[in-house]
Parts: structure tokens; C-alpha cells; sequence
């Protein structure tokens, strides 16, 4: 099934796959305070792909949308960041006031 977008339930899952991903391996990092994703700019995606490459060899739950495709959780975890902001917005706004 495809939304209006274009998009599966597989590219959703695989999405919410890879953003876990991403906090486990530290692309991704969750507000202490507000717990929004962000993206802290430290990104070592070398070490996020062994991290990624090592859950779906040992057919991880956590990885499972993937269905053992390595090399698709390894390009969305390249990709990931640019959709996040580099601090949780409710504290860009108390930087901000």
C-alpha cells in the first residue's frame, strides 16, 4: 500500500528502523529535556554502517524491516541526518527568547 507520497509501510518501517539505529550509534541524539530527535553533527557513519552491518548480520529484531538488505540501512543511515536540526527545537527556542 502507497501513500499520497509515494510511500510503503515497508519505507516507513525502515525509516523508524534507521533512526533507532541512528540513536544507538550517536548520529542521532534525543533531548535530555524535550526528547526530540536531533542531530548532534558528530557524524561518524563509518562506524554507523559496522554498528548497522553487525545488527542485521545477527538478524537483530531492531533491523528487521530490512530484511537482511545491509546496503539499504547502510544508504539510509548516510541520508538520515539532513532531516533533523541540530538541537531540539524547543531548545533553539529558549537559545532564541
Amino acid at each position: 500500500m502507497t501513500d499520497s507520497d509515494g510511500h510503503t509501510a515497508q519505507d516507513a518501517e525502515r525509516s523508524t528502523a534507521a533512526v533507532l539505529v541512528a540513536l544507538r550509534t550517536g548520529l542521532l541524539k534525543r533531548c535530555p529535556l524535550h526528547g526530540e530527535v536531533y542531530d548532534p553533527g558528530q557524524h561518524d557513519y563509518q562506524g554507523a554502517c559496522m554498528v548497522a552491518g553487525f545488527l542485521v548480520n545477527q538478524d537483530n529484531p531492531l533491523v528487521a524491516p530490512f530484511r537482511g538488505d545491509r546496503a539499504a540501512l547502510t544508504e539510509l543511515l548516510k541520508t538520515i541526518c539532513q532531516s533533523y536540526t541540530m538541537c531540539s527545537s524547543r531548545c533553539s527556542e529558549k537559545k532564541a527568547g
